[in-house]
């Protein structure tokens, strides 16, 4: 495989690299602004063959097809990911997350690779912030630029997921930090709750959904969820030695922030289909495009979900406790880049 990574430094960039490496990849193009952490990626990979760094900004197009030339996949990574912090910034968000996923899709056209795949998030269904809306508008592109892209070779779809545990966006790496320095662990609502997904989880999720890409679908994982308060007392026990955690409630961050993750919305479920793969064995929702004129022929297999079925992390009978976390904790990486 000859694949490039936008924002290959970040957590899921670097964990994907690692993976690929292990896997025998061809090519692994890593394009990111952060020289700093390309440097320091290398030192740590040892610069094997098959990497290639390319310091560039999803925001240049131009970039982006010096860093696609001749590779067959590209993973769509950058992003900018702080809700608080790009809340007040709108233009740039609009600029890394929505131009930079049209600039990536229509490099990947224009230098002929295979398949593009955007990286998206729970919060683009329903969006309540900007990180959100920006999400769903990726979304969006990733789905309807088949009409153009689809005739020339290339097919782009999405996933789209919930909190994943190791990455610098989850609130595990904030209660390691707050149990480690003896601060008591703050929390925005005793009730919320959070989908949970490993990293490697999401490593794997991302190439089984590379393989079954055929132009136009949101990818889902079937995942369990956890209450935010019992992540904080995993944490404490994990970091502090504590069977019990001292938590702040600090109520709910500004920007729109919501009590239960969702990942179908009820306009979805009609159309959404359950897929069972066997290699490795995995279940996963799809959506398939609403209009997909680009490949009228094309029929995805699965099932249908039931007209009530709901997706949220509030309502899933897949309930991580305590004692399930505790290991999910152990096992993350010390630092989240």
């Amino acid at each position: 495989m000859r694949i490039c990574i936008t924002g290959g430094t970040g957590s899921l960039g670097q964990a994907l690299v690692r993976r690929l490496l292990k896997d025998g990849a061809e090519r692994i193009v890593v394009l990111s602004r952060d020289e700093v952490k390309q440097a320091r990626m290398a030192e740590e990979l040892g610069d094997p063959p098959p990497m290639r760094w390319m310091l560039g900004d999803v925001r240049d197009r131009d970039r982006l097809e010096a860093a696609l030339w001749g590779c067959e996949v590209v993973i769509a990574a950058a992003a900018l990911k702080r809700v608080d912090a790009v809340s007040g910034h709108p233009d740039e968000l609009m600029k890394t997350n929505i131009l930079g996923i049209y600039n990536t899709i229509h490099a990947a056209i224009a230098v002929g690779v295979k398949k593009v795949l955007v990286i998206s998030s729970d919060k683009a269904v329903a969006p309540l912030n900007l990180y959100g809306a920006s999400k769903f508008f990726a979304e969006q592109m990733a789905v309807t630029s088949n009409r153009y892209a689809w005739p020339r070779g290339t097919y782009v779809g999405a996933v789209r997921w919930g909190n994943v545990l190791g990455s610098r966006g989850s609130a595990a790496h904030v209660f390691r930090r707050q149990a480690l320095l003896g601060q008591p662990l703050t929390i925005t609502d005793l009730d919320m709750t959070r989908f949970i997904i490993t990293m490697d989880e999401a490593v794997d999720f991302c190439l089984s959904a590379l393989v079954g890409l055929r132009g136009g679908e949101i990818f889902v994982p079937v995942l369990p969820a956890a209450r935010v308060f019992d992540l904080a007392l995993a944490a404490a026990e994990v970091w502090n030695g504590l069977t019990t955690s001292p938590a702040l409630l600090i109520g709910r961050r500004l920007g729109g922030e919501k009590l239960h993750e969702v990942l179908l919305s009820e306009d979805e479920v009609p159309r959404t289909l359950r897929q069972c793969l066997f290699d490795p064995p995995a279940v996963r929702y799809v959506i398939p495009p609403p209009l997909h004129d680009w490949n009228s022929a094309a029929i995805w297999a699965g099932t249908s979900l039931p007209p009530d079925f709901s997706y949220t992390s509030g309502t899933t009978d897949r309930r991580l406790s305590v004692a399930d976390l505790i290991p999910l904790l152990k096992a993350m990486p010390e630092e989240a880049w």
